[in-house]
C-alpha cells in the first residue's frame, strides 16, 4: 500500500474517531434534556462522517422532537438511502410522515418496516392510527389487536382500539377495552372519561356520569373532564347542570370553543323550550336525548387516545310499533305548582338516566298533572315511551310539546325517531329539517 494510501486511512480513521465523539455528546445532551445543543455535534458528526447512518438518524430524531417534522424526513431519507432495509429508520420516518399529514407515506414506510419486523409493536400502533386517521377502521383494529397481543397491559392502546370499536357501533367491545384501561390506570381521568363514554353509549346513564364525576375528582382542573360531563348532561337534557360544567370547563380554558359551542347551546334551551310567554317566568330543564346525537371532547394525541363523550344509543326500530290509545291531555283541575312540577321532573329524568322507565313516566305524569302545560315534561315522557317501544303514547307526547311550544326544536328531532321507528320516513325527515331550521335559528 503506497504512502499517501496509509495517510488517508489514517485520517479517515481520526475523522471516525472524532464523529463518534460528537454522536457521544450530541445523545448526552439530548437525554439531559438540552435538545438544541444536540443538534450542532449531530450536524458536524454528519459533516465528519457523511455515509453514518447513525448521525442522520441521530439528528432526524432530534428535528422530530423539536417538531420539525419536514427536516426530520430529510434526515430519515439519508438513513433509508444508506441502510434501505433498516426498520428502525422505516418507522422513525413513518411517525415524522404521520406527524406531519401525510398519512398515506406514513403507512408505506410503516408497512415496509414490518415486513422486516413483523412483530415490532411500536410499527403496528403508528401505522394502526395512520389507517385510523385514512378512515380505514377495520385495518387500524387489525393493528392495535396484534400490537395488544404483544402487550396487553398497555393501558394506551387499549384506548385507541376501543376507539375504533367506538366508531364502528361496537360499544360493548368499546367498554371492555376501556374497563380494562381503567384497571390498569385506576388514577386516570382520560380513562374514565373514555369509560363514561361507553357507558352512556349503552343506555347505562348513571354509570356514565358517574365515571365523569370521578374524572373531575381526580383532576378537577381538567377543562376536557367539565366538558365530558356537561356535554353528556346535555344530551341528556339536563341543560342547567350542562351550563354549571361548561362554564366551568370555559373557566379552566378559556379559548375552548368547543365548550363555549355547547354552553351556548344550553343557555339558549333553558329558555327555548318554554312557550315564549313563560320564557321571562322561569328557566326550566329538559330531558330529551337525541338518540343519535353525539358530542365531542378533545381528543389527546394519537396513539395515546382519550375519550369522546359518547352518543347516547339509539334504541333500535321494533319490528311493530306498540298500538295502543293516545295518552289523554291532562287539563288543569287544580291550580298550577311549578315548584312540584319540577321536582317531579328531576326525579323523572333521573329514573329515565338509570333505565327504570316506568317509573320516570310516573314522575313525569305528575310533573304534567302539577303543571299541564309543561312542554319539557311532555318532551321527556315521549322520550321515555320512544326508549320503551311504545310510539304510539311517544307521538302523542311529543304533538303536545310541539302544541305547547311550536319552537321546540328537540321534540320535533326526538319525533322524527319516534315517526321512524313507526314507519313514517316522510314525517320523520320533515321533522329533522325542521329541528334543524329551529335550531339554525337559535
Amino acid at each position: 500500500m503506497s504512502g499517501l494510501a496509509l495517510v488517508f486511512l489514517a485520517l479517515l480513521a481520526a475523522d471516525s474517531e472524532t464523529s463518534r465523539d460528537h454522536l457521544r455528546l450530541a445523545a448526552e445532551l439530548a437525554q439531559a434534556g438540552r435538545v438544541e445543543e444536540s443538534l450542532p455535534h449531530y450536524s458536524q458528526a454528519i459533516r465528519l462522517r457523511l455515509d453514518n447512518p447513525a448521525a442522520w438518524m441521530g439528528r432526524g430524531k432530534t428535528l422530530a422532537m423539536l417538531g420539525r417534522y419536514r427536516d426530520a424526513i430529510d434526515d430519515f431519507d439519508q438513513a433509508v438511502r444508506l441502510q434501505p432495509g433498516a426498520a428502525d429508520a422505516l418507522i422513525e420516518r413513518g411517525f415524522a410522515y404521520g406527524e406531519a399529514g401525510d398519512f398515506a407515506s406514513a403507512v408505506e414506510d410503516l408497512t415496509r418496516a414490518l415486513r422486516s419486523e413483523p412483530s415490532n409493536g411500536r410499527a403496528l400502533v403508528l401505522r394502526g392510527a395512520a389507517y385510523a386517521t385514512l378512515n380505514q377502521q377495520a385495518k387500524a383494529l387489525e393493528d392495535f389487536s396484534r400490537a395488544l397481543e404483544m402487550t396487553p397491559k398497555d393501558a394506551q392502546l387499549h384506548l385507541a382500539r376501543a376507539t375504533i370499536y367506538a366508531a364502528g357501533g361496537r360499544n360493548r367491545q368499546a367498554l371492555d377495552d376501556r374497563e380494562t384501561a381503567v384497571r390498569l390506570l385506576p388514577g386516570s381521568a382520560e380513562a374514565l372519561l373514555a369509560r363514561g363514554g361507553s357507558y352512556h353509549a349503552l343506555g347505562m346513564h348513571a354509570q356514565g356520569l358517574a365515571d365523569r364525576s370521578a374524572a373531575i375528582r381526580l383532576k378537577p382542573g381538567l377543562a376536557e373532564a367539565w366538558c365530558a360531563r356537561g356535554s353528556a348532561y346535555f344530551l341528556l337534557g339536563d341543560y342547567e347542570k350542562a351550563a354549571q360544567d361548561l362554564e366551568q370547563a370555559v373557566r379552566l380554558k378559556p379559548d375552548y370553543q368547543e365548550a363555549s359551542a355547547v354552553l351556548a347551546k344550553a343557555r339558549r334551551e333553558m329558555t327555548a323550550e318554554l312557550p315564549p310567554a313563560k320564557q321571562e317566568e322561569e328557566n326550566t330543564l329538559a330531558v330529551a336525548v337525541a338518540p343519535s346525537a353525539a358530542p365531542a371532547v378533545a381528543p389527546l394525541a394519537a396513539p395515546d387516545i382519550a375519550s369522546s363523550v359518547a352518543p347516547v344509543a339509539a334504541p333500535s326500530a321494533p319490528a311493530a310499533a306498540v298500538v295502543s290509545a293516545p295518552p289523554p291531555i291532562v287539563k288543569a283541575a287544580k291550580p298550577i305548582d311549578r315548584k312540584a312540577a319540577a321536582l317531579h321532573n328531576q326525579r323523572g329524568r333521573e329514573l329515565l338516566y338509570q333505565g327504570h322507565y316506568q317509573q320516570a313516566v310516573d314522575e313525569l305524569t305528575a310533573a304534567i298533572e302539577a303543571q299541564p302545560a309543561f312542554a319539557v315534561a311532555y318532551n321527556a315522557r315521549g322520550f321515555t315511551y320512544h326508549l320503551m317501544r311504545d310510539e304510539t303514547h311517544a307521538l302523542a307526547d311529543f304533538n303536545e310539546a310541539i302544541r305547547i311550544n311550536p319552537a321546540y326544536a328537540n321534540a320535533y328531532h326526538n319525533r322524527s325517531f319516534a315517526r321512524s321507528a313507526a314507519g313514517d320516513k316522510t314525517g320523520s325527515a320533515a321533522d329533522e329539517a325542521k329541528s334543524k331550521e329551529l335550531t339554525a335559528k337559535n
